[in-house]
Order: structure tokens, then C-alpha cells, then sequence
């Protein structure tokens, strides 16, 4: 597979999700997450599948989904070059940059009152799971649509932990989570996830801390491990990450038709 970024999704799902080669394209399955729109989709190797024969493969591959989820394995693919067939028959553009460390990560502390540790009981996950539905609805998603589809990501996530592949970290003020993010690793690539920051608690610093923590615990047990992460092209994060020194390495282009 030549996207970086798509290579180390599937290193973070490990486990959990598996890849099938059907020639022009990949079926990546998660069978314990069928809500998870980006772990069950079409991994398409080139542009030259038109929309009709794409839905039709998705379709056959996926015929209880609700969604539609297809992203090109084609690093720097100009997203007007291929979704506009798509998204004249109601999908949305999805464009990621992944962005790679290249030197020493930036300093960052974390506030006066900010603890920075591992999730390790049942009431840290509780409130892992809280924010990332508090955060879910902020973005447009019913409740109790959401709830069941992140559920089951905690409980891969919680999987993957217990396997020692990576670590799930929060930024506690006092016993409150406010922050999050997890990242996983092989000997070669070391990969965030999810960041998360409640509302309450933005702009102060916190995520960047968590950021440089994960690092370092990461660098620390795969020391040539590069640390990758992804992000909406456009978005904030992408901006606070190029602070801490991730630059631009590849950008790559999905359509999506949300099952809620």
C-alpha cells in the first residue's frame, strides 16, 4: 500500500480489522465494529473506477451497511481530479494530510492542575467514552446513533491495550478527564489516535502536552519509530501539530455517505 497514512491506520487496527485484495481495489472489514464507516470501506489502488462500479463492489462486499466509505491508496491525489463524480450523487469529500515528525518534538507542559497519565480503571474509560460522545454530538452526530458505534471502538481499543501494542492516554484535572488521545506503534511507525479535547479546556495547552507525552512514551519503547498523525486538511489540529514539528508528508482523498 503506498499512503502512509492509510499504512498505519491499519497498524492501529491490528487485530481488529483485515484487508482483502479483490485487484483494483481492497475490502478493509471490521466485523466487530459494522458501524465503523472507515474500518469497513473500499481501499481503491487508482482512479480509473467509475462511481457505478465502486457502489456496486461496496454493495456486495457490504450489503447490510448503511454507509458508503471509499478512500485512494494514491498519495497527493487532487481531491477535484476524483470526487466530484461522487459527490454529485451525495457523498462527501473527505481529505486527510498526514503529517510526520522530523526532529525533536516541540516543548509543551501542561497547565497548572493538569495530570497527564494511562487510562487504568473502568471510570477513566467511562469518561473516555462520555467525551468522545459529548465531542461526537458537537460535531453533528445523534446520541443514540453514536453511542453504540463508539462503544465498540473503546472496547477494540481496550483489546489492543491489554495486547501491548499502545496506550491510551488522558489529561486529568483532578479526577475530571478533559483531554485524550491513544497512540500505537511497531518498530517503524508510531500512530496517534483519536485527540480529544473538552470544550471547556481548548486553547490552554493541554492537547499539546499529551501530544509530547505520547511521544516520548512511544519513542521510548520503538526508538526509530516515526511518529505519524492525521488530519483534516484544513482544521486546527493539522495547524497546533506543525507547531509541535509534524510537517506535511502526503495527502490523500475519501468520499463518504454517512449511515446517521
Amino acid at each position: 500500500m503506498k499512503s502512509l497514512a492509510l499504512r498505519s491506520e491499519l497498524l492501529v487496527m491490528d487485530g481488529l480489522t483485515r484487508l482483502i485484495d479483490h485487484g483494483d481495489y481492497w475490502v478493509q472489514e471490521t466485523p466487530a465494529e459494522p458501524d465503523f464507516w472507515m474500518g469497513n470501506q473500499l481501499i481503491l489502488k487508482h482512479t480509473d473506477i467509475d462511481v457505478a462500479s465502486a457502489e456496486a463492489a461496496f454493495t456486495a462486499h457490504f450489503p447490510d451497511a448503511k454507509h458508503r466509505a471509499m478512500v485512494w491508496d494514491v498519495p497527493g491525489l487532487v481531491a477535484s481530479e476524483a470526487a466530484p463524480p461522487f459527490e454529485a450523487v451525495g457523498y462527501e469529500r473527505d481529505v486527510c494530510d498526514a503529517l510526520t515528525l522530523t526532529g525533536e518534538i516541540s516543548p509543551a507542559e501542561p497547565p497548572k492542575g493538569i495530570t497527564l497519565r494511562p487510562l487504568l480503571s473502568e471510570a477513566d474509560w467511562g469518561q473516555a467514552l462520555a467525551l468522545s460522545l459529548e465531542i461526537g454530538v458537537e460535531e453533528g452526530h445523534p446520541a443514540d446513533s453514536h453511542i453504540g458505534y463508539l462503544q465498540r471502538r473503546s472496547a477494540g481499543r481496550r483489546q489492543q491495550v491489554a495486547r501491548d501494542l499502545g496506550q491510551w492516554f488522558g489529561a486529568f484535572e483532578g479526577d475530571l478527564l478533559v483531554a485524550q488521545m491513544g497512540i500505537f506503534h511497531d518498530a517503524a511507525v508510531a500512530r496517534y489516535q483519536h485527540v480529544e479535547t473538552r470544550q471547556s479546556h481548548r486553547r490552554r495547552g493541554i492537547c499539546a502536552a499529551l501530544l509530547r507525552h505520547c511521544c516520548f512514551w512511544a519513542l521510548d519503547r520503538a526508538p526509530h519509530a516515526t511518529p505519524v498523525i492525521v488530519a483534516d486538511a484544513d482544521g486546527d489540529a493539522g495547524r497546533l501539530y506543525r507547531r509541535m514539528g509534524f510537517a506535511h508528508t502526503e495527502t490523500i482523498t475519501g468520499v463518504l455517505l454517512k449511515g446517521y
